[in-house]
């Protein structure tokens, strides 16, 4: 099969009932609890469902696809297990809230669709990336491409692993509201987490050169736009100035997503 302008579209519509499976559950749990915010913790559940579907499908059969899988899984889990562990015991999600209000009433049901189904779709499009790579395994041999691929994904996967655990340890110990993280990573850029998870992105799309095909550019781009302007950067800063007053120096201070070298002297909390 040429795959440089064809993806194998039966492969992802298999993945695809499993998705909306996954998030139509969730939902209903989300529905009798109240609460949409767990939404957020099947977000790279979803994604490791789709290259388990594909792998299964596919088999996992030689260097390439088992370091793909295991990149992923191994993603998915340590970013599972820290939303859950931060999402513990704390009231649904402020952005959640914000859509709540905006979509009642009934927006218990509505959620199943404009959040779970939406989520779902998104991660299905995304595992696009995927696709190629299990889809030809058997014809793939480990290349210069896949060795900088995973060297990218290690240094993503601690850059964010780091400082989602600085932003965490920083939050448990705060008593003054308002308090702005600026030490750490979180001194070069103000969403070194985000910048981690693009750089896990990039990293597999990198891994994906080999296969030659054209599909493996849409979730990267895709997510660097979810990043920088949807559900990332945009979204937690929209005013955030009026519930930090202490961030405009930060905003002021320092780069937003890349990171580099402060504009000015960061005074600590």
């Amino acid at each position: 099969m040429n795959i440089l302008m064809t993806i194998n579209l039966d492969l992802m519509l298999e993945s695809l009932k499993w998705l909306l499976l996954l998030a139509a559950g969730t939902w209903f749990v989300s529905f009798i609890i109240e609460d949409v915010s767990i939404v957020d913790y099947i977000w790279s559940p979803l994604t490791l469902l789709a290259v388990v579907t594909y792998a299964y499908i596919t088999g996992l059969d030689n260097p390439v696809s088992i370091a793909l899988f295991l990149m992923v899984a191994i993603w998915s889990i340590r970013l599972t297990l820290f939303l859950v562990k931060r999402g513990r015991n704390h009231p649904e999600d402020r952005r959640y809230q914000v859509i709540r209000e905006r979509n009642s009433p009934n927006f218990g049901y509505k959620s199943l669709y404009l959040i779970f189904i939406f989520q779902a779709l998104v991660a299905w499009v995304l595992s696009s990336l995927f696709v190629p790579i299990f889809d030809s395994s058997s014809e793939q041999v480990w290349s210069l491409w896949h060795g900088i691929g995973v060297l990218v994904w290690l240094f993503g996967f601690v850059y964010e692993t780091v400082a989602d655990r600085q932003l965490h340890y920083f939050n448990s110990l705060v008593v003054k509201q308002g308090s702005t993280l600026n030490t750490g990573l979180w001194r070069y850029c103000r969403h070194p987490n985000y910048f981690g998870e693009f750089c896990i992105w990039w990293a597999w799309f990198i891994f994906a050169i080999p296969t030659a095909s054209v599909w493996i550019l849409l979730a990267p781009l895709l997510m660097s736009y979810l990043l920088l302007k949807f559900s990332g950067v945009g979204n937690m800063e929209q005013g955030i100035t009026e519930r930090r007053p202490d961030y405009q120096a930060y905003i002021d201070s320092t780069n937003t997503f890349f990171p580099g070298k402060p504009r000015k002297k960061v005074v600590d909390s």
